[in-house]
């Protein structure tokens, strides 16, 4: 390459020299070019594989539908919005769904109010919903001895529950931590609840009633969603 020197004896590129440096600039900005090209190119495929995905695993869903795996469907439909949160009638789906897994696996039975709780209600897992409904009436008779200090409420499942309506219908999850009975906290049901567990264990129902109480009558109950009876 030439150079020469001005005045204050600088070198400065000669006019071959600027030619030939311009003819080597114009591929290094074609290569640029072609690499924001090659990116729109990719994002229209990957925008084409994602639509595909969705429209797979819509089938997908609405097959385990038909098949009656409700739990299946829905957590397809779920990987859907992982992908893409806007997808039209998704939402209106999964929420379907859910009343389908809530009304399926029903099962019922009673309350013996002389007795305040049932059997086990069934095995329930941590995470998963669990409709439960309560219907009718019991005499409630107690003829107890109160002191100033009131009804005792210190044993789960023997004495009345604070937080929760005298006479109600309530329940309590029995789990397993270190290999020994736990006890939750009890929950109240009501007329209807839908209870989502914080850990696997047995599903108790049964009425908030004094210990000494006396009693009588038959309460009904219906349980439905993720519930295993035996």
């Amino acid at each position: 390459m030439l150079k020469t020197k001005n005045r204050w004896g600088i070198q400065a590129l000669t006019l071959g020299s600027l030619i030939a440096f311009s003819m080597m600039a114009p591929p290094a900005f074609a290569q640029t070019a072609s690499k924001k090209t090659n990116v729109k190119q990719l994002n229209v495929q990957a925008e084409n594989l994602r639509d595909l995905f969705i429209k797979q695993s819509a089938e997908i869903a609405r097959k385990y539908s038909d098949a009656g795996d409700y739990e299946k469907s829905r957590e397809m439909l779920e990987q859907i919005l992982n992908i893409k949160k806007d997808v039209p009638g998704v939402d209106a789906m999964i929420k379907q769904l859910n009343e389908k897994l809530l009304t399926s696996n029903e099962s019922d039975f009673e309350i013996d109010a002389s007795r305040n709780w049932s059997s086990p209600a069934g095995y329930v897992a941590k995470g998963k919903m669990v409709r439960i409904q309560s219907t009718g009436t019991y005499d409630m008779i107690t003829d107890l001895k109160v002191s100033v200090t009131g009804l005792d409420d210190k044993t789960p499942m023997k004495d009345l529950v604070g937080g929760i309506p005298v006479g109600a219908v309530m329940g309590v999850l029995i789990s397993q931590e270190k290999g020994k009975p736990q006890l939750s906290k009890p929950f109240n049901i009501g007329e209807k609840t839908e209870y989502v567990p914080k850990d696997d264990g047995i599903l108790m129902i049964g009425l908030n009633l004094p210990a000494g109480h006396k009693s009588t009558g038959k309460i009904k109950v219906r349980i439905s969603g993720y519930i295993r009876r035996k």
